[in-house]
This record gives structure tokens, sequence and C-alpha cells, in this order.
């Protein structure tokens, strides 16, 4: 992993590889200016939007990006938006932290890590291939040799959470197999 992400790593600079020993994440509003809540815009799917309902008791077009009480939806597999406000997202409260955080969008839940994974023939990053995908965690999983795909748990360099103790080996493991599970529940 850590040789095929030295390949590619200029063209991701959002993004650093977390492997074992590196720090883990703590969430620390205190030394965070939100930068997830204000720089990215959140899509939604249609179990999101009913589970974040369900745990805040709003009605969807109060988090949702809304006209005249309606939710927008956009033609895409996730068409909802979590809704913004004052340039920044509108569940954010004031103390930094998720107005609705049990009820949190898969795209929160997942920040500041995400699985990508490489061909190890072309180097590229891969969409979609989701047998190749489902395969390469199978084998990092149980100790086997990657496939076609080099999978790799990222994480975005500007968040200031990462300042726990290091990972073991076992956490880190189990990171990648809950981010994986978040970023492909269809698996």
């Amino acid at each position: 992993m850590a040789d095929t992400w030295q390949t590619i790593s200029s063209r991701y600079a959002a993004y650093t590889l977390a492997m074992p020993g590196a720090a883990t994440f703590r969430c620390q509003p205190e030394l965070c200016d939100a930068h997830c809540c204000r720089a990215f815009t959140v899509n939604l799917g249609e179990s999101e939007v009913s589970r974040m309902a369900a745990s805040s008791g709003l009605p969807a077009s109060r988090f949702l990006e809304s006209s005249h009480g309606e939710p927008l939806a956009l033609p895409l597999a996730q068409p909802y938006i979590l809704a913004r406000r004052h340039n920044r997202c509108a569940l954010l409260g004031p103390s930094l932290t998720c107005s609705q955080y049990e009820g949190r969008p898969n795209a929160c839940r997942l920040y500041p890590h995400f699985m990508i994974f490489f061909d190890r023939v072309s180097g590229r990053p891969v969409h979609g291939h989701t047998g190749a995908v489902r395969e390469s965690i199978d084998a990092l999983r149980t100790g086997h040799e990657f496939g076609a795909l080099v999978p790799m748990l990222v994480r975005h360099v500007e968040c200031p959470g990462f300042t726990g103790e290091p990972m073991t080996a076992g956490e880190w493991l189990a990171l990648v197999t809950q981010t994986y599970a978040l970023q492909f529940p269809a698996d």
C-alpha cells in the first residue's frame, strides 16, 4: 500500500495514507474551524433522509435544501443536499458540533477517512468495480495478497483531529472495515 501511495500521492494532495502507527482521530471542536462543515456540500439518499428525519424529529425541509417547504431533488443517485446556512452546514451548532449527530449523513460519518481503490496495473483509482473492491477488502481482512485493486485508507489533511494514540494494526483494520461499510453500504 505504501509503495502504491508513494507513486500517486502527488495527485491527491488533500489526503494522506492512514496506516497502523498513525495517530488516531479524535474530534476536537476546540481546535477545529469546522472545515468539513464549511467546505463540503453533502448529498444524501432516501435512507439517510429517513434516518435523519426519524432521529431529529424534524421535517426533511428543515435539514435539506428546499424550495417553498419542499426538498429539492437533483437527478443523482443521492438526490438530496444537506441544507447550508451562512456558508456552512445548517446543522452545525454554536460549539462547532453537529446538532443532529446521531442521525448525521454517511458522508459526515465517514469524514475524515475514505477508502480509495487503485488498479495495480494502471495506477489509477477505480470506481464502480464492486466485485473487485470487495475482493480487495476481503484479502486485506484475511491477510491474503491483493488482486487487481489495492485498497487504501486515506484521511483528509485539513482535519486537526489526528492527535490520538497511534493506531494498532487491529484498530486500523477495524477502521478500514467500518469506513468500507459506510462508503459501500450495498456490499
